[in-house]
C-alpha cells in the first residue's frame, strides 16, 4: 500500500489508537491524501454531503447535499498524518480506506490552514468533481430521495426497528422528502401519523438544544433554515425565535430546555418543573453538563412514563398488600406472615435471587437509583395476581421531586400501602431499628445516616394509605391490624379482599 494518511482537526498527535466506529474497533487510513483532507473536516454524514467513485480511473465525486454543508463541514484548519501500513489491512470499508486493529506511530504531520480552501484547489487540479449545492451527478436524486433507503438499510444493517422517529434527520435537513417519508411509513406498514410540516418546528428545537448542549458537534441550523424556509417560508419566524436560543443567558437556555422538554409530559405539575428550573438557575456547572443531564433525565422519566401507564388489573391494584419503610421494621417477616394467612404469593424487592430477570439489567444503569425505579415499577406492573410486595428501605424514598412523582403515579393505584414503623416518634422509632439491625450484625455509620434518612422522608408518608406503629408487638399481630383495616375498608366500600 506504501505511504498511508490520516486527516484529523486534531494537532500534534504522535500516536492513533483504534476506536470503536461503524465497521470495528479501528485506526483508519488512507492512501489517498485527498481522502485525508475531505475526512478531516469537523463534521458531515450522508445526509449532508456524498462522496464515491466509480472506478479507480476517476476523481472521486464531492456532492454538497445541502445548502451551506460544505463551509460549515470543512470551516476547519486540520493536520494530515503519515502513517507506516505495515499493520493495516483493507476491509472494503467502500470508501478507500484501510484499517488497524492496533495502535500506529505517526511518522510525519502536515498542518492545513484552511480544508475547504484545499478541497477546492484539489478540484482544480483535477483529483477532485466538486459538486456545489445543488448541483448533482446522475447517479444521485436530485431531490436526494436515496437518503429515505440508506436510512432503512442502516437500521436494517444495525439491527435497529425502523420507527417514524428513524427519518426526523432526513425530513429536517430534505423537508420536501416529507410527503415520500410519508409514503415509505406506509409502504413499511408502519401504524403511525403521518409527518406535518408543523413537526419541523420541534424537530428544529431539539437541534437548536443540541447544539447549545455540545457547541463542537454540528447541528446544520444555517442549512435547515435555508432548506425549510425555501418550501415553508411561513416558518420562517418561528426558526429565528427558536434560533435566538443561541444568544440568550445560561438562566433562559435551562428554562427554555426544561420547558421544551416537559412539553412532553403534560401531566406533570407546574411547580416541580419550575423547582427543577430554580435548582439548575443556581447550579454553577457549564450549560453543556447541566444541558446534557436535563436531557438524560427527560429520556428516565419517558422510560417511566412507558413502564408505569402499562395497564394493571384492578383485582390487583385492590387486592395486593405494599409493605413500605426504613431497614429493621421487619418487612420481609411480615409480608412472609400475610402471605401465609391471605394465600397470596409474596415478592421482596430486595431478593436478587426472585427478582434475577430484572436484576441481570442492573449493569445497564449508571445509577443504582434509576435502577431500583426501573425494578418497583417493572415488578408493579408485570403481577398476574394479587401479591404481598416487601419494599426495600430505598424504593419508595426518592430526593428528586419528578422521580418521586413518577413513582407515586404508580404506587399510588394501589388501594393497600402499609407504612411499617415501630413507633410514633422518629426518634424512637431510629433507636428501636438501629438497635435490631445491630444485634444482627456491625452497623456501619452510612447504615445509621441511611436510616435516619429513610425515617425522616416524607416520601414514605405520602405514600402509605395506613401507618402501623409495631412497638412491642409480634408479626401474627401487625398482620392482623393490617387485614382486620382492609377488611374494614373494603367493607366501607362494597368491595372484598381475598383471604
Amino acid at each position: 500500500m506504501g505511504k498511508l494518511y490520516h486527516g484529523s482537526s486534531e494537532k500534534k498527535m504522535t500516536r492513533l489508537e483504534p476506536h470503536p466506529s461503524t465497521h470495528g474497533n479501528y485506526v483508519y487510513a488512507t492512501p489517498y491524501k485527498e481522502l485525508a483532507i475531505i475526512f478531516s473536516g469537523r463534521c458531515g454524514d450522508d445526509c449532508t454531503y456524498a462522496i464515491y467513485r466509480n472506478s479507480k480511473d476517476e476523481p472521486w465525486q464531492l456532492v454538497e447535499r445541502i445548502p451551506e454543508a460544505f463551509n460549515t463541514m470543512f470551516s476547519n484548519s486540520s493536520s494530515i498524518y503519515t502513517l507506516n501500513d505495515t499493520t493495516f489491512k483493507d476491509i472494503h470499508t467502500g470508501l478507500g480506506e484501510v484499517v488497524s486493529d492496533v495502535g500506529v506511530n505517526i511518522e510525519g504531520e502536515e498542518v492545513i490552514e484552511n480544508v475547504y480552501d484545499n478541497i477546492k484547489r484539489l478540484a482544480m487540479e483535477g483529483k477532485i468533481q466538486l459538486y456545489p449545492y445543488p448541483n448533482k451527478p446522475n447517479e444521485i436524486p436530485q431531490d436526494n430521495s436515496d437518503l429515505i433507503d440508506k436510512q432503512i438499510k442502516q437500521d436494517q444493517r444495525d439491527n435497529h426497528p425502523i420507527t417514524k422517529k428513524s427519518f426526523e434527520r432526513i425530513i429536517l435537513l430534505h423537508p420536501y422528502l416529507i410527503d415520500k417519508v410519508n409514503q415509505k411509513m406506509i409502504e413499511l406498514g408502519l401504524n403511525v401519523e403521518p409527518y406535518k410540516k408543523e413537526d419541523l418546528i420541534s424537530l428544529f428545537s431539539n437541534a437548536v438544544i443540541k447544539q447549545v448542549i455540545n457547541p463542537d458537534k454540528e447541528q446544520y441550523l444555517k442549512s435547515i433554515v435555508i432548506s425549510i424556509s425555501s418550501i415553508y417560508p411561513e416558518l420562517l419566524p418561528s426558526l429565528r425565535e427558536k434560533l435566538s436560543l443561541l444568544d440568550k443567558t445560561k438562566e433562559e437556555k435551562i428554562s427554555y430546555i426544561i420547558d421544551e422538554l416537559s412539553a412532553q409530559f403534560k401531566d406533570i405539575p407546574i411547580e416541580l418543573i419550575q423547582q427543577a428550573k430554580e435548582q439548575y438557575f443556581a447550579d454553577h456547572r457549564a450549560i453543556a453538563e447541566i444541558g446534557k443531564e436535563i436531557i438524560d433525565f427527560s429520556r428516565k422519566i419517558m422510560l417511566a412514563e412507558q413502564i408505569i401507564n402499562t395497564p394493571i388489573k384492578q383485582e390487583i391494584l385492590d387486592n395486593s398488600i405494599l409493605i413500605i419503610g426504613p431497614m429493621g421494621t421487619g418487612k420481609s417477616t411480615l409480608s412472609q406472615k400475610l402471605s401465609e394467612i391471605t394465600s397470596m404469593p409474596q415478592i421482596s424487592l430486595d431478593n436478587r435471587e426472585q427478582l434475577q430477570k430484572f436484576y441481570q439489567n442492573s449493569r445497564f444503569f449508571d445509577n443504582f437509583k434509576d435502577f431500583e425505579f426501573y425494578l418497583t415499577s417493572r415488578v408493579l406492573t408485570s403481577m398476574q395476581e394479587p401479591t404481598i410486595i416487601d419494599f426495600g428501605a430505598g424504593h419508595s424514598v426518592y430526593e428528586n421531586p419528578l422521580m418521586f412523582y413518577e413513582m407515586q403515579r404508580l404506587i399510588k393505584q394501589f388501594k393497600n400501602i402499609e407504612l411499617i414503623l415501630p413507633s410514633e416518634n422518629k426518634d424512637e422509632s431510629l433507636r428501636i431499628i438501629n438497635e435490631r439491625i445491630d444485634s444482627r450484625e456491625n452497623m456501619s455509620p452510612n447504615r445509621l445516616n441511611a436510616n435516619k434518612h429513610f425515617i425522616e422522608s416524607p416520601c414514605n408518608y405520602e405514600l402509605a394509605t395506613d401507618i402501623i406503629y409495631t412497638k412491642n408487638m409480634t408479626p401474627d399481630e401487625i398482620a392482623n391490624v393490617i387485614l382486620t383495616k382492609i377488611t374494614s375498608k373494603a367493607r366501607e366500600k362494597s368491595g372484598t379482599i381475598r383471604m
